[in-house]
């Protein structure tokens, strides 16, 4: 586990210095003169962009906390879906795995479908179809 605990603690420690450093390029990037359209546009697009992995790797960061907090009371390693071991070759490519393949494959698939259910008071109607 101490292995396992030093890569975790690892991969935080860079996940933080790279947060930090897209904020701070970020923040950096204000145009102050004015440029071309396009220019703006695609300056936008690149903080839009980083805006997008600094939430990713924030995640990342919440399930690595949880993983160190698992090891330290002793339920790491343990699917929090249906309390099997999680196999150790899963853990050894996603450290901070808190379900075992089936159970993250049944929530994936309950996501999508959620993902996909049509909104209240929204009906699908066949194409060609008329609803009265």
């Amino acid at each position: 586990m101490k292995s396992i605990k030093d890569m975790l603690l690892r991969m935080r420690e860079d996940l933080v210095r790279e947060i930090a450093r897209r904020s701070k390029v970020s923040t950096e990037g204000v145009m102050t003169d004015i440029g071309d359209i396009l220019d703006s546009v695609t300056e936008e697009r690149t903080r839009e962009l980083d805006m997008i992995l600094t939430d990713r790797e924030k995640k990342k960061l919440g399930r690595i906390d949880d993983a160190i907090d698992r090891i330290e009371d002793g339920t790491y390693g343990l699917c929090d879906e249906c309390s099997i071991k999680i196999p150790k070759g899963r853990l050894k490519v996603v450290p901070f795995a808190k379900y075992c393949v089936e159970c993250q494959e049944k929530l994936e698939r309950e996501e999508k479908y959620m993902r996909e259910e049509p909104e209240e008071g929204i009906k699908k109607v066949p194409a060609g179809e008329v609803e009265e």
